[in-house]
């Protein structure tokens, strides 16, 4: 495949590369790619992302295709399917994805339009809601509205309700643009008093919302722009990195500046970030209330030019860099889903009140239950941090099903008890059950799922690992080893519903037993009936 090399001189260099692969990232046709600044930034070292490295790399984050690799993490992202997001690498006829960092571009779109959104649509979002804590009704101020990320910003705080957007450039020329994207002020700040332009437009009262993209000298006078309360935002710094401020104006004024940047995010951060826009952004961007304002498509060749462009500050909106030469046929058809897990052994509830819901499975003729009382895994950690997590549990058979009841009992960091502090109360897990429990932990950390939570249950043969499936909040994956007594155990409960005559339906054992003598594990059962 082609890629666009950065880390070997001050322009990029065009290479031939192997296909990316990686187990658990989604893989994409590139059909086209945004230009920010940051890809300038990292050409001259002055920027480099947390997932970039060192040494040469495959420049650009900014991305729109077609999923031609499917993941596990990400089913609702199936082969064949448009998306855009931001990941490293993206200046190539091929890029990895990670799922979370991705999401379907609206059928309102094509590849090229679709291309100018991501960074934009996450780097305003994050700042005006997520940092800023933006309102409807809020005055925001847009420093540096002619950018590709500032015309996103001014349709963003429209779209989400701001009671007046006022916007600045320093040419003329690119008022109407401004305008356009639904600014009701623009003010020329080569030629106009920031300050005294938004206090007249404000009664006096300032912006609720600053983001600034400039930083400079310019942003000294932001405060005084800014309202009682208010908010700014630094978000670029096109300017200049360096400026001054009037603290007395910053004290007096009681104000927040808040500094922004994604290089240093971790993906999962930043996976939080792109799924910020499910709820508002992204059907706003379906409805058209925001809309892309493409610059220019450059071909890859063309790549030195696109770059200088942007350099010269000379492009209204977003440029482009297209890769759909590379990609002339139809679009990729969905490939069959692998099994990485095996067959579902358990469906695992989370509930309020354990025994009432083992009656309510009684009554629908599912038992006997086998209940322990304060069970405490061994070695148990939430998030990689040690938790003193407690919990009543009660196992059944449905068939060769096996139904599982765990209610925490004690406040604990758990995801029991996030899924119950949520407001769920139900089918919180799908468990698999392997003999060979660390290759399928490896294969799972390999596929991209991190580990919400982990422990032990009956000694070192009775591990287990909750894995965070981002794609379905709430319900999660769990693997556990079954070797040893737990197998053991298992097998006895699958029996005795086999075998039940609906009598003893709730029969309590002491937790203490597990990971004992086998023995002595299987007489208790056979007193139990």
């Amino acid at each position: 495949m082609r890629a666009l090399i950065g880390g070997k001189g001050t322009e990029w260099v065009r290479e031939d590369r192997e296909l990316p692969e990686q187990l658990g990232a989604i893989r994409i046709q590139v059909m086209a790619a945004g230009l920010n600044r940051a890809d300038l930034y990292a050409l001259d070292g002055s920027y480099t992302a947390t997932s970039q490295g060192d040494g040469p790399f495959v420049a650009g984050l900014e991305v729109a295709g077609v999923v031609e690799t499917s993941s596990l993490l990400a089913p609702h992202l199936p082969v064949g399917t448009r998306v855009m997001g931001i990941t490293a690498g993206a200046f190539a006829d091929y890029a990895l994805c990670h799922p979370r960092l991705v999401v379907p571009i609206p059928d309102n779109l094509g590849f090229d339009a679709a291309a100018t959104l991501p960074v934009g649509l996450i780097t305003e979002h994050d700042a005006l809601v997520t940092q800023a804590g933006f309102t409807p009704g809020d005055t925001v101020l847009i420093v540096g509205g002619a950018s590709s990320i500032g015309l996103i910003g001014i349709q963003l705080a429209k779209a989400l309700g701001a009671g007046t957007v006022i916007a600045t450039t320093t040419s003329a020329g690119k008022r109407p643009a401004l305008l356009h994207a639904g600014a009701d002020v623009v003010v020329d700040t080569t030629a106009e008093d920031l300050a005294a332009v938004v206090l007249a437009t404000t009664d006096g009262k300032g912006a609720t919302i600053t983001l600034d993209h400039v930083g400079g000298s310019l942003f000294a006078q932001l405060p005084a722009a800014t309202a009682i309360g208010g908010t700014i935002i630094s978000i670029g710094r096109l300017a200049g990195a360096g400026t001054e401020l009037d603290l007395d104006t910053l004290a007096f004024r009681r104000q927040r500046v808040l500094g922004t940047t994604f290089s240093i995010r971790t993906r999962t951060e930043l996976a939080d970030v792109v799924g910020a826009l499910a709820d508002r952004v992204l059907p706003a961007l379906a409805a058209g209330e925001i809309t892309p304002t493409l610059d220019s498509v450059y071909p890859v060749g063309d790549a030195r030019a696109a770059a200088q462009r942007l350099r010269d500050n000379a492009a209204t909106g977003k440029i482009v860099l297209s890769f759909a030469d590379a990609h002339p046929g139809p679009a990729p058809a969905p490939d069959p889903v692998a099994n990485l897990f095996g067959g579902i052994a358990q469906i695992g509830y989370v509930v309020h009140d354990i025994e009432e819901s083992m009656r309510n499975f009684v009554a629908c003729g599912i038992g006997p239950w086998f209940f322990l009382r304060g069970v405490r895994p061994e070695d148990f950690t939430y998030r990689g941090e040690p938790s003193a997590m407690v919990m009543d549990v009660a196992v059944a058979n449905s068939g060769d099903i096996q139904i599982e009841l765990i209610s925490p009992v004690n406040d604990a960091p758990s995801m029991y008890r996030d899924f119950l502090d949520a407001g769920h109360e139900g089918v919180q897990h799908i468990a698999y059950w392997s003999d060979d429990y660390q290759q399928l932990y490896e294969r799972a950390l390999a596929a991209g799922f991190t580990v919400g939570q982990e422990g032990r249950i009956g000694g070192a043969d009775g591990r287990f690992a909750y894995l965070e499936t981002e794609h379905h909040p709430g319900t999660v994956i769990e693997i556990s080893d079954v070797g040893g007594t737990k197998r053991l155990v298992f097998d006895l409960v699958r029996m005795a519903a086999a075998n039940w005559d609906g009598s003893n339906p709730i029969q309590a054992i002491d937790a203490g037993l597990i990971g004992g003598d086998p023995a002595a594990m299987t007489a208790m059962f056979e007193a139990l009936g």
